[in-house]
């Protein structure tokens, strides 16, 4: 993980989060909490790819990639740092190692500055878009935590949680920034969003699931085993995932007058169930 000498993190994974405390037999022999969160330390973790190609895009702002050096892209691999500490202490009979050298055989391919938005305002939105994806997610699996009645897994995804909706200020910030100039008006905003949103169940989800599946099944991947665990992921969402939230925050960058956003509100929550999300 990388830190430079101003880097101040929240909270340490390794003396904050107590692991001897997790109730094993609460959440040992639930295959879909697994697969969630070995999916969730793969992406998080390799932020540090995804860091090197955000500072390079954003080279000409020494404050944002100032920030995303020092703050955003060690905050982001301390969460995967976590979560793999998380799974090998209920799992240790799984091997992340190698599951993870997999997952970086079939995405790093993919990972380029082909895939950003076409301006840097753009990327900074879809940035917005992702952080609602993942804060939402963490604050499901927080509630989901507690459902199961395990308190080390809520207090985990809670800190991740906080973390992320911090960042999405900072995307937020600088979006504003960048708007400024290209003056993206509401259409544009809303065709960003749409497009992100499209892209919610991404390749590298996906990927990582294969990594995932081919090490835990001892085979070759079987895409319909795919299709089941996100039909699974969907009927857990439809209990826990915290829409309203989600909603606002997508609705944000408009800057919508209440009075226009609250009528929106279960219309674009219709929206994302068609999207599956």
């Amino acid at each position: 993980m990388k830190r430079c000498d101003d880097t101040v993190m929240p909270w340490d994974y390794g003396s904050d989060i107590d692991y001897d405390k997790i109730d094993k037999k609460k959440v040992r022999d639930n295959e879909l909490l697994q697969t969630m969160l070995v999916i969730a330390s793969f992406i998080e973790i390799t932020s540090d790819t995804y860091a090197k190609n955000l500072t390079q895009f954003y080279s000409d702002n020494q404050e944002a990639v100032h920030w995303l050096t020092c703050q955003w892209d060690p905050e982001e691999v301390q969460h995967g740092e976590a979560l793999r500490r998380y799974i090998e202490t209920v799992w240790p009979e799984f091997e992340w190692e190698k599951t993870y050298k997999r997952f970086l055989q079939l995405y790093l391919p993919l990972c380029t500055l082909d895939e950003f938005q076409p301006t840097k305002g753009r990327e900074m939105l879809a940035r917005m878009i992702v952080e609602t994806g993942t804060s939402t997610l963490y604050r499901s699996l927080h509630d989901y935590a507690l459902s199961l009645d395990e308190p080390v897994l809520a207090d985990l995804a809670h800190r991740i949680y906080k973390d992320e909706v911090r960042h999405y200020g900072y995307f937020d910030r600088y979006f504003e920034y960048y708007n400024q100039t290209e003056k993206l008006g509401r259409k544009e905003i809303l065709k960003v969003i749409n497009n992100r949103l499209k892209e919610a169940s991404s390749e590298d989800i996906e990927l990582a699931f294969q990594a995932w599946y081919e090490t835990t099944h001892g085979g070759c991947f079987d895409p319909k085993a795919y299709d089941q665990f996100v039909a699974a992921v969907r009927e857990l969402a439809g209990k826990y995932y915290p829409y309203k939230m989600a909603i606002k925050m997508m609705l944000h960058p408009l800057h919508l007058h209440k009075a226009v956003e609250t009528p929106l509100v279960p219309v674009v929550r219709g929206a994302l169930k068609i999207l599956g999300i």
